[in-house]
């Protein structure tokens, strides 16, 4: 992120973050927000009516019914309702042969103990194979129609506790669980950008939640001061409370310039804990415009007659706040080969020619231009220098000026590196990875590392230098935080992220497409698709079915070098900045 997920600030564009936070925190934040159907859990998936007394039986929940999306939308979904049945009760034990996590954080531990290390863990609808146990019931809180419950050893190592509010044997009649990653596409999850102030809610809100919490969308008068009564058209909300008469000349542009002038005069932009609800509350938080939730699936409420999305994170947002994130950053680095090796570079400026060497190796001239993000397989020929500029010769006999390109080169593995051991490199100057294995590379693209303003410590976002390893490898984590002067930022479900330092990690980006460019606030922005190739490539291995692995004495993980190649020279020998390098419009 840029150092994310206590790391990602969302700018303009949103972008990650400076603070430093444990990998840990983002994982127990997470496990908050996704834990937030957690304490209903049971109520998921049947339950058998128990035998004891009648005060311990719950009243049975309505049914969940699940709507078709909108035509709009790219995820395709389809009615469901989840009924009431109760468990087949008495029947001999049996062993369960898999099982299915309910927790969005479901640790597995290297011992049958709630106080073991983790090793990674699993998010909720995830589904693994059981190996092994009961292996007793050590801080192991089961659900009394579990009785086979405790802790069962799963395949690829480690302890889950199984019969309680993490997991239960597989399947779980009448449970639903949520959108899985798909880890053969760029973007794990769909996801989609807030507009406006928004309400995530726990649980599908009343109308009475509705009143309480969007008072805005509500007004007792007409425009023309008559009494209406009636309730707003929900995609546009008013700052008319209820009882006033709203003023016809009352713009959005008008109220959108009463809102900024109201959180201006109230000392500035409001941080995160501002925005969050009360503890057991029906309102998780309140999104801001620019923030970024992952979407599970639609479902109506019946009670208000809306649409709304349910998050990965459990929550629930109103369908017309959210608009579907689809212009995200399709470009794909190079894996190296017999046919294409280093050095190799990439234009990364708008305004970029390719040219021709004169003959006599003084000067060339331009050839053609090149769209931004061309790749060039370049010659080990020295270059052409012609007064101030150089150019870099092709394997095609052109050239490039080195003001419009990045350059990979091989490098040496750095010391106690191993003959076949995974190893990343980090160019900060050139905004470049390389992937090796030993000393042979085997896959180069372009990034965007911490943007650094040496007039303003605030501000000097650089990425940090140095030899490090990667620490913890998530699928997806959210990344949140306060950026100074610019308030709260929040971008749910960051895919393919591997922190490596404290908060700084490498991992993709849909938000911008300036890649090549130092754009990020510390951590090792990618491209979605690049972020998924490093990222399935790296150590620690993720066992199948797990959302996040962490590194240990038994799985190191991948050594990450990042490095300054030209005494972290400033950029006034390239485009003045990235508005010069705008992307191509990405295919479709």
């Amino acid at each position: 992120m840029d150092n994310s997920l206590t790391t990602h600030r969302p700018r303009s564009p949103i972008e990650s973050s400076n603070v430093r936070r444990s990998p840990w925190f983002h994982s127990t934040r997470a496990a908050l927000w996704g834990a937030i159907p957690a304490a209903a859990v049971f109520a998921l998936y049947d339950r058998a009516p128990s035998p004891r007394s009648p005060a311990l039986v719950a009243e049975p929940l309505p049914p969940i019914v699940i709507a078709h999306l909108d035509a709009s939308t790219d995820v395709p979904s389809t009615p469901l309702v989840a009924a009431a049945a109760p468990l087949d009760a008495g029947l001999p034990f049996e062993r369960p042969t898999r099982l299915i996590a309910l927790a969005t954080w479901t640790p597995v531990r290297t011992e049958p103990r709630r106080d073991a290390q983790a090793l990674g863990y699993l998010r909720a609808g995830a589904t693994v194979d059981i190996i092994d146990g009961p292996a007793g019931r050590d801080g192991c809180v089961v659900h009394r129609d579990h009785p086979e419950g405790g802790w069962y050893r799963v395949r690829d190592g480690g302890y889950v506790c199984v019969g309680g509010g993490f997991a239960v044997p597989a399947p779980a009649r009448g449970y639903r669980p949520p959108t899985q990653p798909d880890l053969d596409a760029a973007m794990p999850y769909p996801y989609a950008i807030n507009y406006g102030r928004t309400i995530m809610y726990r649980r599908l809100p009343s109308l009475a939640d509705l009143r309480s919490f969007e008072p805005w969308r509500f007004s007792h008068a007409t425009p023309d001061g008559g009494g209406g009564g009636g309730e707003l058209d929900a995609g546009t909300p008013t700052q008319a409370a209820a009882g006033t008469a709203a003023d016809p000349g009352d713009t959005d542009d008008n109220r959108a310039a009463r809102r900024v002038a109201e959180v201006r005069d109230a000392g500035g932009p409001p941080r995160l804990g501002d925005l969050a609800g009360e503890r057991g509350g029906p309102v998780v938080r309140q999104l801001l415009s620019g923030m970024y939730v992952a979407l599970d699936r639609t479902v109506r409420n019946s009670s208000t007659d809306e649409v709304y999305w349910r998050t990965q994170s459990g929550g629930f947002v109103r369908n017309g706040r959210l608009a579907p994130v689809r212009n995200w950053s399709r470009f794909e680095g190079q894996w190296l080969d017999e046919a294409h090796h280093l050095p190799m570079a990439w234009m990364v400026s708008e305004t970029g020619w390719e040219y021709t060497p004169y003959a006599n190796g003084t000067g060339a001239s331009s050839h053609r231009r090149v769209p931004r993000l061309t790749r060039f397989e370049l010659s080990d020929d020295p270059p052409i220098r012609a007064g101030a500029q150089t150019y870099w010769r092709t394997l095609d006999g052109r050239a490039v000026n080195q003001r419009n390109v990045r350059r990979a080169l091989l490098r040496t593995p750095p010391e106690g590196v191993g003959p076949t051991e995974k190893w990343i490199d980090v160019d900060l100057d050139e905004q470049v990875l390389v992937a090796y294995e030993g000393p042979r590379p085997v896959f180069a693209t372009l990034i965007s590392s911490g943007r650094g303003d040496r007039h303003s410590g605030v501000r000097n976002y650089e990425s940090p230098t140095g030899s490090f390893r990667i620490q913890s490898r998530h699928i997806t984590t959210t990344m949140d935080g306060d950026t100074a002067g610019d308030g709260p930022y929040s971008i749910e479900d960051v895919p393919w992220v591997m922190y490596f330092h404290g908060s700084y990690a490498l991992h993709g980006a849909f938000w911008h497409s300036y890649f090549g460019w130092r754009m990020s606030h510390g951590c090792i922005n990618l491209s979605p698709p690049d972020a998924r190739r490093v990222f399935l490539w790296a150590d620690p291995v993720l066992p199948t079915g797990w959302h996040g692995v962490y590194a240990g004495t038994t799985q190191p993980g991948a050594r990450v070098e990042l490095r300054h190649s030209r005494a972290n020279a400033p950029e006034e020998d390239r485009p003045a900045s990235a508005a010069r390098a705008m992307p191509a419009a990405p295919a479709q």
